[in-house]
């Protein structure tokens, strides 16, 4: 016959055995449940970097469209013009002043998912930074600013945007000066077009608050007469009096310069990319001049 304390300390051992086993298969467990958290944070991040790429990839694809739709549909509608009664016809002047008048935007849809928007803004009917010169925005911040302080600070953006040399004057903007001399010169030789002296122009009306002296408050009374996207031309039947009285360039008849302004989007989304796309009007072409682009 066993004796009792042996059986006794046989069932202790298998006691402690399944509490070992119960313990790792508790570890086990928790060790999982990390791990599915782990890959389950991991696979959602990676899926809403993947939904956020395909937002900003339908989004800008949106916006290019805007951009398309719009060239296309004011280039039909300048053909058409000119079909109907020639170049000089009043019909084009009619298309022109229809796209001047419009306050929202001349295109929209949607397109699987996505969205677009595209306003157009005629630039010639503003007053260029890069190519008015001193004496043109002069006149058109003294119209919000005191005449001096408009003086300096008209001389200040123009200083920026020629890089004149003054006697004396060394350093990089004596260089650039030297140096549009000698192009210039080459040019009229050549008989080339003159030569612009933007040599730093600005990119955007932001770009004027680093010009010293100028106010945010004179700058937002002027954002709707100013661009920096025009030729030095002015469209007088659409610009305000006070740039027409400013300009300092050819006054034209119709515009030079057309800015398309499209936003795109996907639907449900919060991202929006804006594309600006200006166009020099040429007949019934839009030929593209310059290109931007930006998340909003």
């Amino acid at each position: 016959m066993t004796p009792r304390p042996q059986r006794s300390h046989r069932v202790v051992h298998r006691r402690v055995r399944r509490g070992a086993a119960l313990i790792a298969a508790l570890v086990t467990i928790a060790l999982l449940a990390s791990i599915t958290a782990i890959v389950s944070s991991e696979a959602r991040h990676a899926a809403s970097v993947v939904d956020n790429r395909r937002a900003q990839v339908t989004a800008r694809a949106m916006a290019e469209s805007g951009v398309l739709a719009a060239r296309a549909q004011i280039e039909v509608a300048l053909r058409e013009a000119g079909e109907a009664s020639g170049p000089d016809s009043a019909g084009l002047d009619r298309v022109f002043d229809a796209l001047a008048a419009r306050t929202g935007a001349l295109v929209q849809d949607t397109i699987n998912g996505g969205a677009f928007a595209a306003a157009v803004v005629d630039v010639s009917a503003r007053l260029d930074v890069n190519s008015a010169g001193a004496e043109g925005l002069q006149r058109l911040l003294a119209t919000v600013a005191p005449p001096e302080d408009a003086r300096q600070v008209a001389d200040a953006i123009a200083a920026r945007v020629r890089g004149d040399a003054r006697p004396g004057r060394s350093g990089p903007d004596a260089l650039r000066s030297q140096r549009w001399q000698r192009d210039s010169m080459g040019a009229a030789l050549l008989g080339r077009p003159p030569l612009s002296r933007a040599m730093d122009p600005f990119t955007s009306l932001d770009e004027l608050l680093t010009v010293p002296g100028m106010t945010p408050a004179w700058l937002d009374a002027l954002a709707d007469e100013l661009t920096v996207d025009g030729d030095g031309r002015v469209n007088r039947r659409a610009a305000s009096p006070r740039v027409r009285a400013a300009a300092t360039g050819a006054l034209i008849d119709r515009p030079s310069r057309l800015l398309v302004i499209s936003r795109g989007w996907q639907l449900g989304r919060v991202l929006t990319r804006e594309i600006q796309a200006v166009f020099e009007v040429s007949g019934s072409e839009l030929r593209l001049v310059r290109w931007r682009e930006q998340d909003r």
